[in-house]
């Protein structure tokens, strides 16, 4: 029923803004399609409560309208409504969500006029992962049965529950959450696959067939209802010195570069000579034409190292491809074949071909497509590739996506047993997209993220750099060289991502310890032991500021990352120091 109004005002659309009633607390997107960060007694359970819209190859329509918000006592009822028409058809949605201090609800409801083509239209919960991981979970079922399970700790690499109706859990913080569905079957994957710190609930199954048309006329409902219940507190205030993670060497850096790009220029050439990094790795697509003589072209535009990621899939004479790749690369030193996706009788050719360099195998795609797949045998390495905007976009989304990187190498380390693993190109975007529905789309490559330049970029590297400091993992590949998604600008100066890059090559293979914060799951940092003492460096992947206790020791004043590179602060560090959102701040030890 709408609330009996006392007041009613219009959301701010630039900004997320952060909405009360009683002890439960959401974000309300600048779309107003979305609740981020649902907490219940300052505990955040849900990550979030959307209405999404994909079209026939999971691509994310951009809605957006003016919430409006209406209150009354503690209670709060948002509306937001909307159509457009895309290329996949016509579409007109409303969205209402209501909170009280008991819980939340979302009611959506759309109409196509003419037809509209979908993998997917409704509802999504995103249970995070820190209040929901390995907890127990009773299930009811749409045919009346009921079952009981618990939200994976590996990453799971397919649905781990079906046919949900309604579930109930407590959280690691103690509190009781009772979810129910209406209109459609829903089902649970773990977004972890693709590096969201979350676990998703959505319609409709994808056992069913995909896309699907919303028809001519038709209009189709769904609700969450979401309620919670208060438990035994197990809060962790007040733990708020650093502690180590994991020790282990440094990973060592690479960059890519696919061959369809153009030839380096002399700046910028000359500016990843300075970089020292470990290797480039050129990206050979061989159903692209002309692909053997990009890779000469590429190759006599620079010096050092080299590593090969080919794509494999698709029919392609594997064969010939590696013979061609064989006699272009002679005399150079190669420090690693990966081949994505690659038969058996590719990996064999390979070690032919390049006997005593290791070849790799695994997939250029996201950690999903590597944790469902058949890895080859008698590789040397296992290899997959990251972004953190497959499911959403926002700055938010970046930060969030440093948390369940331990899970994954944890889920790798399982899956590969004794393999060493390359890991990259680590992108802002997706370099293409695997599980789009037709060959063109998925060959398609997404237009660079405006952010790429930026200080939030590095604060999103360092912190996906610090979830990947493990001795199995040998090499991390960062970026592209130079343009629109590299660690060089166009004018061949390095982006702040190449700054921090600049600092941290030096100190590849170095032993680092991961520094965490218990208090605050975005703070990352890696503190390393050199010739001149400690040295630390860390970041806050979120947009709020936060106030950090040092490791033990007298730190000099600190440098911070800005858009021209690190900047002293003349203020001294002492024992703690203030980082603002998606900062980046570089330390010495005073010695």
């Amino acid at each position: 029923m709408p609330l009996a109004t006392q007041r009613q005002e219009t959301a701010e659309a630039s900004q997320p803004l952060k909405l009360s009633a009683g002890r439960v607390s959401v974000w309300l997107s600048p779309t107003g399609t979305a609740l981020r960060d649902i907490a219940f007694d300052g505990e955040v359970v849900l990550r979030g409560l959307a209405f999404v819209a994909r079209d026939q190859d999971w691509g994310t329509l951009p809605l957006s309208a003016a919430p409006q918000i209406r209150r009354s006592g503690e209670d709060l009822e948002i509306e937001v409504a909307g159509a457009g028409d895309y290329a996949n058809g016509d579409l007109s949605w409303r969205v209402v969500f209501r909170l009280s201090p008991e819980g939340v609800e979302a009611h959506s409801t759309v109409r196509s006029s003419k037809g509209f083509l979908t993998n997917r239209t409704g509802l999504v919960v995103l249970h995070g992962l820190q209040a929901c991981r390995g907890r127990e979970v009773a299930l009811n079922h749409s045919d009346g049965r009921s079952s009981r399970s618990a939200f994976p700790v590996e990453v799971s690499p397919h649905q781990p529950f079906l046919d949900i109706a309604a579930m109930t859990h407590r959280t690691a913080g103690g509190a009781g959450v009772h979810i129910a569905f209406q209109g459609e079957v829903f089902e649970m994957e773990d977004q972890r696959n693709w590096t969201d710190a979350s676990y998703k609930t959505y319609s409709r199954p994808l056992a069913l067939p995909f896309p699907y048309r919303i028809g001519k006329g038709e209009t189709s409902e769904q609700i969450v209802r979401v309620t919670f219940e208060a438990g035994a507190s197990k809060s962790t205030e007040g733990e708020t010195k650093p502690g180590i993670q994991v020790s282990a060497p440094m990973p060592r850096l690479a960059t890519g570069l696919p061959v369809n790009r153009p030839p380096l220029d002399e700046a910028a050439a000359a500016a990843l000579d300075k970089l020292g990094l470990a290797a480039v790795a050129l990206e050979i697509d061989p159903e692209e034409n002309g692909w053997a003589d990009s890779l000469k072209r590429h190759l006599a535009s620079m010096t050092g190292p080299v590593r090969v990621d080919c794509r494999m899939g698709g029919e392609i004479d594997h064969a010939a491809v590696l013979s061609t790749i064989h006699d272009v690369l002679a005399g150079r030193q190669v420090v690693g074949i990966s081949l994505w996706d690659a038969p058996q009788s590719a990996i064999a050719s390979a070690h032919e071909l390049w006997p005593g360099t290791p070849v790799g195998g695994g997939t250029g795609a996201f950690f999903a497509e590597f944790n469902r797949g058949t890895l080859p045998s008698g590789i040397n390495y296992a290899t997959w590739t990251t972004n953190p905007t497959v499911h959403a976009s926002d700055d938010d989304t970046l930060g969030e996506s440093i948390e369940p990187l331990r899970d994954i190498l944890s889920t790798a380390k399982a899956k590969a047993p004794g393999l060493d693993f390359v890991v990259g190109p680590l992108t802002l975007v997706m370099r293409f997209n695997p599980n789009a529905t037709s060959p063109a789309a998925r060959r398609a490559e997404p237009p660079p993220d405006s952010r790429q330049h930026t200080v939030l970029t590095a604060s999103w590297l360092l912190g996906t750099v610090a979830g990947f400091v493990d001795p199995a993992v040998k090499h991390l590949t960062v970026f592209e060289i130079t343009g629109p998604k590299g660690l060089l600008r166009s004018d061949g100066s390095l982006s702040p991502s190449g700054h921090l890059v600049s600092r941290l090559t030096p100190l590849s293979g170095q032993q680092v310890e991961v520094v965490i914060w218990p208090h605050e799951p975005r703070a990352r940092g890696l503190l390393f032991q050199t010739a001149g003492g400690r040295v630390l460096v860390l970041t806050q992947a979120r947009a709020e500021a936060v106030h950090l206790a040092l490791p033990e020791g007298r730190w000099a004043a600190p440098e911070r990352l800005g858009s021209e590179g690190f900047a002293a602060d003349p203020q001294p560090a002492g024992g703690t120091i203030n980082v603002d959102g998606f900062g980046v701040v570089w330390l010495a030890e005073i010695t």
